[in-house]
């Protein structure tokens, strides 16, 4: 009865810890303190506690509420003493799984491309103990100079693979025991906790590490929420003293142009101090409203969760690549597991021919397209300087053209010009009319060369693989659409928010719709920022919905967007109209449901805001933009993460060409600075690289 109360029952609980007692009363608690104790609360050794207001007045007991001193200094001998140690946690008393099982849930829980999981040979499940870091942490949150926060933290990180532990698990390894014979007294500190773990001093910093890291950016996407709940008492209240000082000018003006020379000389020097005072008095307002926290650790316990260990093999025909997989006991589940070759997580194993790695660090590498070397000689007297202009301007050739213009250079032939990759052929002309259109096609001296036009893949094949794409979403199929798709494209992108669904939610397909059929129309590339693309409409059993398939520029054709429109030259048109948008209006989207795969803080500001402004299609080109960076934690540590979704989403949309792509407006539109807007988009793009033909 008496522990309903939180502060109440945390400060007879910390009694007890310190070697006090106490006795419940009904409405009141006897506590009996030790000297030492009782002298350092500057309590009675026998003291009344309660925390109901009626009892303490007339009991005359010590109301003990959350809040009250003795609490909070209760609460900060606790987070200064912290609680370190090692647990080795009790294995459940069900029978584990057997190794057939324990087989068919790893090749559920872990689809290998080109290749498949078998168990090594002569190898039986073992069992072993898995270090897992479990890492608290209090965050106090400062919004303004009134409103003050405090929160408590707390992740579960995976030591040999230094991730997060999903919120299911963490929450079973949370309930579970502890195994009081598997070790003595807890040892204080991290270098005793490491040598009573065998586990090795540089995977457990790494882990910290990464822990520190998820409490950060946990932290600060905490605190830009709250932060935008008083948005408007700062919005009020520097509207107000801008309003203010501007009168006050204004003001003085009227009464300078009207006063004597020396009068009005005064007024002049009273108006430049007032606008240094409002200067000072806005730096003080956003001074004031300046968000910020502080994280302070005081839990760090290093768990030894008892596995099941898998010995298994990757096959990919006669070749074999080890891997071990752990099944968390206390928690059901297998533990996770990173990329073997390039340390990275989140994307599907792949087995190659020489080793074992994953989609990212095995995608095929897109070629880079190579100037033709082709020959002009300089005008001669007489041309006119438009000409001279346009000889001495780079010439852009297709990768197929640029490769076959190097090899005749090689077999001493002459080069082909970009015009003789004609859309939609793909086979090899004879030797000799290649040497004759050659010949016939040379650059005429003083006269630039056309442009070169992107070469289109073959209609059917492009019909075919549309086809295939919207029946490989309408079953669920995952794998198969990452093979169909580019990787690190929006539409990977779709694909790693909503998995197979992905492209269907980017369409407008809702998740009770169920997919009947599609029409397909092919428009080949034209001109020379054509793309390949297929569009038409998708038919679901509560309407249709249009949609274009772009296909990026390649000897294989993999989809890089899927856009809600139906051709091209209505997404052109979405994108004009997009251009000139009134300000306050915004397009009609359907909205976004709640990704499956985890975010990090920039992600899901994307994901929370982009949609309701400039649709699926452009939220999947800002988050494929941010996914291709290779090291985003070094942004974090320079930029918070709503300036950084800021500089990512106004980078897409200048570069894309609609609304909304200037750093004001941005600026503005996420109630950021815009100096800093600035430094991080000029970042992002000295490290993306955006252009017009690639604005992801």
């Amino acid at each position: 009865m008496i522990r309903k109360e939180a502060g109440l029952a945390f400060w007879l609980d910390w009694v007890e810890h310190r070697g006090g007692l106490w006795e419940d009363a009904g409405g009141t608690a006897l506590a009996l303190l030790p000297a030492a104790l009782a002298s350092e609360l500057e309590l009675p050794e026998e003291t009344a506690v309660t925390a109901a207001p009626d009892v303490a007045r007339e009991d005359g007991a010590l109301l003990l509420v959350t809040g009250h001193p003795v609490v909070a200094k209760a609460a900060e001998n606790v987070l200064a003493a912290g609680d370190t140690g090692t647990l080795t946690l009790t294995a459940p008393r069900s029978l584990p799984p057997d190794a057939a099982t324990l087989l068919s849930k790893a090749r559920e829980y872990l689809p290998v491309d080109h290749g498949r999981l078998d168990p090594r040979a002569d190898a039986t499940p073992e069992r072993a103990l898995r270090p897992v870091m479990r890492v608290g942490a209090l965050v106090s949150y400062e919004l303004s100079a009134e409103d003050h926060f405090q929160e408590q933290a707390e992740v579960f990180v995976d030591v040999p693979s230094r991730l997060r532990v999903s919120a299911s698990v963490s929450e079973r390894l949370a309930r579970t025991g502890h195994d009081p014979c598997a070790g003595t007294a807890l040892p204080a500190g991290l270098a005793a906790a490491v040598d009573y773990a065998s586990t090795s001093r540089p995977a457990l910093a790494a882990a910290l590490a990464e822990a520190h890291r998820m409490l950060e950016a946990g932290a600060e996407l905490r605190r830009d929420g709250l932060a935008g709940q008083i948005g408007d008492a700062h919005a009020k209240e520097r509207a107000r003293a801008e309003e203010y000082y501007a009168a006050a000018v204004d003001s003085l003006q009227r009464r300078a142009t009207t006063a004597p020379e020396d009068r009005a000389a005064l007024l002049r020097a009273r108006i430049e101090s007032t606008r240094e005072e409002r200067a000072r008095r806005l730096a003080e307002i956003a001074e004031k409203y300046r968000a910020r926290h502080t994280l302070t650790p005081y839990r760090l316990h290093l768990l030894r969760v008892p596995v099941l260990r898998l010995a298994l093999d990757v096959r990919r025909g006669e070749r074999r690549y080890p891997l071990d997989l752990d099944w968390l006991l206390p928690a059901g589940e297998f533990a996770p597991l990173r990329c073997p070759a390039c340390d990275r997580s989140g994307a599907q194993l792949v087995a190659a021919k020489t080793h074992l790695g994953c989609a990212r660090c095995l995608a095929p590498k897109r070629p880079t397209p190579q100037p033709a070397p082709v020959s002009v000689p300089p005008p001669r007297d007489g041309a006119d300087a438009h000409t001279a202009a346009s000889t001495a301007a780079p010439v852009r050739a297709d990768t197929s053209v640029a490769a076959r213009n190097v090899q005749a250079a090689a077999d001493g032939a002459s080069p082909l010009s970009g015009s003789e990759a004609k859309a939609g052929r793909t086979a090899e002309t004879s030797p000799a009319r290649a040497s004759s259109r050659s010949t016939s096609r040379r650059a005429t001296p003083g006269r630039a060369p056309s442009p070169p036009q992107r070469r289109s893949s073959d209609p059917r094949t492009l019909n075919k693989r549309a086809v295939a794409f919207w029946e490989h979403a309408a079953a669920g199929d995952r794998r198969k659409l990452e093979r169909l798709c580019v990787p690190d494209s929006p539409a990977a992108a779709l694909l790693r928010l909503y998995s197979a669904a992905g492209p269907l939610y980017g369409i407008g397909v809702g998740s009770r719709e169920r997919v009947e059929s599609c029409s397909v129309a092919v428009f080949p590339a034209e001109g020379r920022r054509g793309w390949d693309g297929a569009g038409g409409e998708v038919h679901t059993d509560r309407g249709d919905r249009d949609y274009l398939l772009r296909w990026a520029p390649g000897p294989a054709p993999l989809i890089a967007e899927v856009l809600p429109f139906q051709t091209p030259y209505a997404m052109n048109a979405a994108t004009m109209m997009a251009r000139y948008r009134t300000r306050g209006t915004r397009p009609t989207v359907p909205r976004l449901p709640r990704p499956g795969a985890g975010l990090d803080p920039v992600a899901h500001l994307l994901w929370q805001h982009t949609p309701a402004r400039h649709g699926a299609h452009l939220t999947a080109r800002a988050l494929a933009s941010w996914w291709r960076l290779t090291d985003p934690e070094a942004l974090w540590e320079h930029y918070p993460a709503a300036v950084l979704a800021a500089a990512a989403e106004r980078s897409t949309c200048y570069w894309s060409g609609v609304g909304a792509g200037g750093y004001g407006d941005a600026a503005r539109l996420w109630k950021v600075p815009e100096a800093d807007l600035r430094k991080a988009g000029t970042h992002l793009q000295r490290l993306l690289k955006l252009t017009r033909d690639q604005p992801w």
